[in-house]
C-alpha cells in the first residue's frame, strides 16, 4: 500500500515517469482487490500520458483480464487503442461501454443498433 500511495502522490504532483516504479513495484508486491484495479489503471494512464503506448495497452490489458467488468479500465483502455491508430477498436469499446453503463432513455432506445454497428462503422450496406 506505501508503494501505491507514493506512486499515486508523484501522480498527482505531476511527476508521472516517478510514479511508474512505485505502480509496478505496489502491483507485484500485491494490493486489496479495489487498490488493485486503481493501480492498473493509474499505470495504464501514466504509461499513456508518457507515450508509452504500448506499455500501457499491456498493463490495462492486464487489468481487464484480472477485472473484466470494470468498465474504467476499458475505457482508458480505449484511449490508448486511440493512441496506437487501433480507431476501430476503441470506439467499438466505447459504444459497448456506454450502452452497457449508460441510463440515457434515448441511448438505451437503440442500445441494440449501437451494439450491432459498434464493429461494423466501415461497412457499407448496399
Amino acid at each position: 500500500m506505501i508503494n501505491y500511495q507514493c506512486a499515486w502522490s508523484y501522480d498527482i504532483l505531476g511527476e508521472e515517469s516517478l510514479a511508474v516504479p512505485y505502480y509496478k513495484k505496489a502491483i507485484t508486491l500485491g494490493l486489496p482487490k479495489d487498490e488493485l484495479q486503481g493501480a492498473y489503471l493509474r499505470l495504464g494512464s501514466t504509461y499513456r500520458t508518457l507515450g508509452l503506448y504500448d506499455e500501457s495497452k499491456e498493463t490495462l490489458k492486464e487489468g481487464i483480464s484480472k477485472f473484466p467488468h470494470n468498465k474504467a479500465l476499458q475505457t482508458f483502455y480505449a484511449m490508448t487503442l486511440y493512441n496506437l491508430n487501433e480507431h476501430s477498436k476503441a470506439v467499438d469499446l466505447l459504444l459497448n461501454c456506454l450502452v452497457q453503463t449508460t441510463s440515457d432513455p434515448e441511448i438505451k432506445l437503440y442500445k441494440k443498433a449501437i451494439e450491432f454497428y459498434s464493429d461494423k462503422l466501415d461497412h457499407v450496406w448496399k
